[in-house]
């Protein structure tokens, strides 16, 4: 077995030294010796290596002499393979981080599995490289999670793993900015993934409704908090949610479609005003506004609206409640386009694990986040064994609605949308399990078949079944 070796530029960015590092690992599974890294001019002590170039046409200069390729999008990626060679070329970092996952995940998962009765063969074994050549970039721009702060007990694991599902956001709720949130920002963007926190904007825990004479004085009190609590900490954004979670369209005899409306572009203006670049996201429940969705038209179209519970899988808590999808589709074109064609709207999904909220409470204070102990965590796993084995179950039966929704997004936003899938209290932070794994891959591929996706989804040595 030929030893193997990354070789890269003088100047490699972080995101793509996170790529090596991935690469580094699921490689290590075949090899059992680390792959060594040099630098590009280093070849002549590598010949009898497998040599993996990785990087940019800006960063590597193999790359750019020997690439032809053209990229058209960002997080775009290019592989090339030959003898003993491989290029993993990417548009920009993220793309070449995404080409070094997808390296394992659509090349070397099929040499060690070649629809054989060898059933598993070691892809490093020959000492050569089989020509295989591919290219791809993420049918969806924004691809997330979305989670309670609180019940992420190991931040960095959690970011790990969103890097191998190729997931480039999260939205993070809190009732207060965590302790150690630079640090966590830090790493993520490490990671090449953006962090946008969430807080209420005019929503008290018990959804109280407010008269509409006091909103200037509400949107300041928001626009304080902001500036007092989170513009400091090197957000990508800000994610908000009003009074919208309920299933009546009035409180008090005030439309909420009409009052939300006014409050939040009241409060956006103030941020935009003094912080025009700002990333706001508008959490929007569809619950209390679907049929007043001419209020919501007039929402500053600055703002991208996020919509929450707009009917059945995906939009369900529980994966087994698709009766009225086609129902959900319809409405779905409805509130994409709601503003012009342009119109910058999104998704948070649910059908996954979420928090327990019989036994909820609201912390009383800023905390630590991400940080706990090895045998709280497994204790977490075993409690939570149960529910992911029942959202598996329905996933692997109605994962093409979620799909077909996918699909639905991507075909009318052209791709520029996000979509947070909420995954909390869940530990994704110590196992993927396979419905994240494939509802992520669905978010970058809307291309292949559902019954192609399944299998190879599920072949992922980083996937775990309940």
């Amino acid at each position: 077995m030929k030893k193997v070796c990354f070789v890269t530029g003088e100047n490699i960015s972080s995101v793509e030294k996170k790529g090596v590092a991935n690469l580094t690992e699921l490689i290590l599974d075949y090899t059992f010796e680390y792959p060594i890294c040099v630098k590009y001019g280093e070849e002549e002590r590598i010949k009898e290596y497998l040599k993996i170039y990785i990087g940019t046409k800006a960063d590597n200069p193999y790359i750019k002499k020997n690439s032809t390729y053209t990229f058209s999008c960002p997080e775009e990626y290019h592989i090339k393979v030959s003898d003993d060679i491989a290029i993993i070329e990417g548009s920009d970092d993220n793309g070449v981080l995404y080409g070094c996952i997808d390296f394992y995940n659509k090349y070397l998962i099929s040499l060690e599995y070649p629809h054989s009765d060898k059933f598993r063969i070691n892809p490093f074994e020959e000492g050569v490289f089989p020509p295989f050549e591919t290219s791809s970039h993420p049918a969806i721009s924004d691809r997330g999670l979305w989670t309670w702060g609180h019940v992420i007990y190991d931040y960095k694991g959690y970011i790990d793993n969103m890097v191998k599902l190729k997931l480039n956001c999260i939205i993070i709720w809190n009732d207060f900015p965590p302790v150690n949130t630079k640090e966590m920002i830090d790493y993520a963007h490490l990671c090449g993934i953006r962090v946008l926190f969430g807080y209420e904007w005019g929503w008290g825990t018990d959804c109280n409704i407010f008269d509409l004479n006091t909103i200037d004085t509400m949107s300041k009190d928001i626009f304080h908090k902001y500036e007092k609590d989170y513009a400091h900490l090197g957000l990508d954004g800000i994610y908000f949610q009003s009074f919208t979670e309920l299933d009546k369209e009035d409180i008090g005899g005030i439309l909420i479609a009409d009052a939300v409306t006014q409050l939040v572009n009241n409060t956006s203006k103030m941020f935009f005003d003094k912080y025009p670049d700002i990333n706001l996201q508008f959490g929007l429940h569809a619950t209390s506004v679907r049929d007043k969705l001419h209020y919501i038209k007039n929402t500053d179209k600055r703002i991208r609206i996020i919509w929450e519970n707009c009917g059945a899988f995906p939009f369900k808590y529980l994966p087994s409640e698709v009766e009225g999808f086609e129902e959900t589709c319809d409405f779905t074109k409805k509130i994409l386009t709601l503003r012009g064609e342009d119109d910058l709207s999104g998704a948070v999904t649910k059908g996954l694990v979420k928090l327990d909220w019989l036994t909820f409470t609201h912390l009383e204070g800023a905390h630590i986040l991400g940080v706990s102990s090895r045998s709280m965590k497994r204790n977490r796993i075993e409690r939570k064994r149960k529910i992911w084995k029942y959202v598996q179950a329905y996933w692997l039966t109605n994962a093409g609605y979620a799909y077909d929704m996918v699909k639905l997004f991507k075909d009318i936003t052209k791709g520029n949308t996000s979509i947070y899938a909420l995954v909390e209290d869940g530990m994704f932070e110590e196992n993927i399990m396979y419905p994240v794994a494939l509802f992520s891959e669905m978010l970058w591929d809307t291309d292949t078949d559902i019954k192609d996706m399944i299998p190879e989804v599920s072949l992922r040595d980083y996937v775990t079944f309940a």
